[in-house]
């Protein structure tokens, strides 16, 4: 009996067996979601969000209204008209007893325009370009914090599909570990505690899975939301991601990492709408000119008049020039409080990107370590219990705690290399933020 026992082993491991004891991989590529869903490549989910997602169409339309608005740069101000009685007396019975009764006074009619000054709208219609260009450096930032979030939901999402991989194909080998110490314990070659100690691990397995499964579903819903799809509507993810672990190199100057972050583009479009905030307010000092042409008709006797009259306004006087040289004055001072924020951003940017190096030159040796080293190890300790166990030498706890080990140390290599890519994506938004 115990020869028939020892051939079932050998022909199960065969058959399972090399998937965990001779495979390489750190689990099959199986997709969470249905056989039949599209698998979305990285590339896919990131252009999908970048045309989607309401929050970077919020940015376009901002931009869309704040160019709109400079056509308005050039209008004028609306002409005036009046009409009314000119130098006309109250009492007109006198002057028509008088005057074979005819009155004095006149009618008139008045049309006035303000003509403005070129300059100043010249220095208008900057200002309002330049918000416009403020606005687009913010959806600029808001689309690599978009990206950056896809990405880490996405690479999570990979690392999970291997996870689930990994557990399936350990709730494998235990359900037949099980099956078969319960066919050895009729025979007095298996105890009872090792049988029950296997189930029990079998179920912590399975809350593994479970949780696993929920964290996938969870990313998903997450996924979906960022690309503004349903949020059930499933799809699978492309697990190669996961081999495009890379060791970035921060820039060596400031200068370098100014040209690629989009919230410094930002900050210098703000001082550059703040500047050309200074100019208009600066144009005030500039003139404005009008034209007055005044229309009356004599009541009486006195023959039709006209007026022209040409206006111009004196900025320069003390008491109109306050207010525009208080908020030149203030203008200045906005600037130089931007262009320290500018400093302060690329002095904590290059701080850490210099800590994310390190992290990721530690996740690295870490990642390195688990595949040439921890893991080979492991799997030769779990190939040798098992043999021991299929020669009737070991006991089964002593599989279980092989396996236990092994089935651990694969999920932590997983965890590691998650950390590794998210440590690249956080320092990929570094540099482009």
């Amino acid at each position: 009996m115990n020869y028939w026992l020892n051939l079932l082993l050998v022909a199960s491991l065969l058959a399972v067996g090399p998937q965990l004891a001779h495979g390489q991989k750190m689990g099959k590529d199986m997709h969470m979601a249905a056989p039949s869903a599209p698998v979305l490549s990285l590339d896919s989910v990131l252009r999908r969000v970048e045309r989607r997602n309401p929050a970077v169409q919020q940015y376009a339309y901002q931009a869309q209204a704040k160019q709109a608005a400079v056509a308005g740069a050039s209008s004028w101000e609306a002409p005036k008209l009046s009409a009314g009685y000119w130098m006309t007396p109250y009492n007109q019975r006198p002057i028509r007893e008088m005057n074979n009764g005819q009155g004095e006074g006149m009618q008139m009619v008045s049309v006035e325009q303000m003509l403005p000054n070129p300059a100043k709208q010249r220095a208008r219609r900057a200002y309002l370009s330049s918000q416009a260009a403020v606005v687009q450096a913010d959806q600029q930032n808001a689309v690599v914090q978009l990206r950056a979030q896809a990405k880490t939901l996405y690479v999570e999402q990979a690392v999970l599909t291997k996870k689930l991989a990994v557990l399936d194909e350990n709730e494998e080998l235990l359900r037949f570990l099980i099956k078969l110490a319960e066919a050895r314990y009729s025979y007095n070659q298996a105890t009872l505690p090792n049988i029950y100690d296997a189930k029990a691990r079998l179920e912590m397995h399975l809350n593994d899975h479970r949780q696993a499964a929920a964290r996938a579903t969870q990313n998903q819903i997450a996924l979906n939301t960022l690309m503004n799809r349903p949020r059930g509507e499933a799809f699978a993810v492309d697990t190669a991601v996961l081999a495009a672990a890379t060791l970035a190199l921060a820039p060596t100057d400031t200068a370098a990492l100014a040209g690629r972050r989009s919230d410094i583009r930002s900050l210098d479009r703000a001082l550059t709408t703040v500047r050309l905030s200074q100019d208009l307010e600066a144009s005030r000092r500039r003139p404005d000119f009008g034209v007055r042409y005044d229309h009356m008709r004599g009541l009486g006797t006195t023959p039709n008049q006209f007026s022209l009259m040409g206006m111009v306004t004196i900025p320069l006087a003390p008491w109109a020039a306050r207010e525009y040289k208080a908020n030149t004055a203030a203008l200045g001072f906005e600037a130089q409080a931007l262009r320290k924020q500018r400093e302060d951003v690329l002095n904590e940017a290059s701080g850490r990107l210099a800590s994310l190096q390190t992290d990721l030159t530690l996740r690295r040796d870490q990642t390195r370590a688990f595949e040439r080293r921890i893991l080979p190890a492991l799997r030769r300790s779990y190939q040798a219990t098992m043999l021991a166990y299929e020669q009737n030498t070991g006991q089964l706890f002593q599989v279980l705690e092989a396996w236990t080990a092994l089935k651990r140390t694969r999920l932590e290599y997983l965890d590691n290399l998650q950390q590794q890519l998210t440590q690249q994506i956080d320092y990929e938004k570094e540099l482009e933020q």
